[in-house]
């Protein structure tokens, strides 16, 4: 399953006949932290009509809510949720601020408003997968750093670290779909003299394009 949320916090801002949307984004782990969120946001703009809000946690998603804050039923927050399901984000909130210009938009302006609003600033501020890895540690000797450098390259790993004493112990993490490859390259560039470690776990985040 792939663990998609925001790359970072952050807000954005539209504005359509007249009316101002500013959405923002922020990553959290509970609802508690989403309403608190909401809140914050709330007492930031106290002037504004509206303050319609989306958010879901976990993966599979445990928590999904929405609120149109005032806004005619439908049109507001749903709109909101949709743009974070139709990335398959999770652990995330987004607030979308709204300052009424005067111009009425209507039920379907209103779902294309916070529709772009939130879509732009999910663009703005980036999306990221959240991947398991733990670190394998490679020890050869010297002869074969730089082919086994030059092979991880190939396969775009980087090595998180090295250590040079009599041997080389090369530190990668990585996912489980790479462990048994990078072994068997291992053990192939050293005709089996490679020794394997396990090290520590990490979740790494990786940036995934916005459509």
């Amino acid at each position: 399953m792939q663990r998609l949320t925001i790359a970072g916090s952050g807000s954005n801002e539209i504005i359509i006949k007249k009316s101002r949307f500013i959405t923002s984004l922020k990553r959290v782990t509970s609802s508690e932290e989403a309403e608190a969120f909401v809140a914050q946001v709330r007492a930031d703009n106290k002037k504004a009509n509206h303050n319609v809000w989306a958010a879901r946690i976990d993966w599979p998603v445990a928590v999904e809510r929405a609120s149109d804050d005032g806004e005619p039923s439908g049109t507001a927050g749903s709109p909101t949720l949709r743009g974070l399901t139709s990335h398959d984000l999770s652990n995330v909130v987004a607030v979308t601020t709204r300052y009424f210009g005067g111009i009425k938009l209507g039920a379907s302006g209103l779902i294309r408003a916070y529709t772009d609003s939130v879509t732009d600033a999910i663009r703005k501020v980036g999306m990221v997968e959240l991947k398991h890895q733990d670190e394998l540690l490679i020890t050869c000797d010297y002869s074969t750093y730089q082919p086994m450098l030059n092979q991880l390259h190939e396969q775009h790993i980087a090595p998180d670290g090295t250590d040079f004493t009599e041997t080389v112990t090369f530190h990668l993490f990585l996912t489980a779909d790479q462990m048994a490859s990078v072994k068997e390259l291992a053990t192939n560039l050293t005709s089996g003299q490679a020794q394997f470690n396990m090290g520590t776990s990490r979740t790494a985040e990786v940036p995934v394009a916005v459509n």
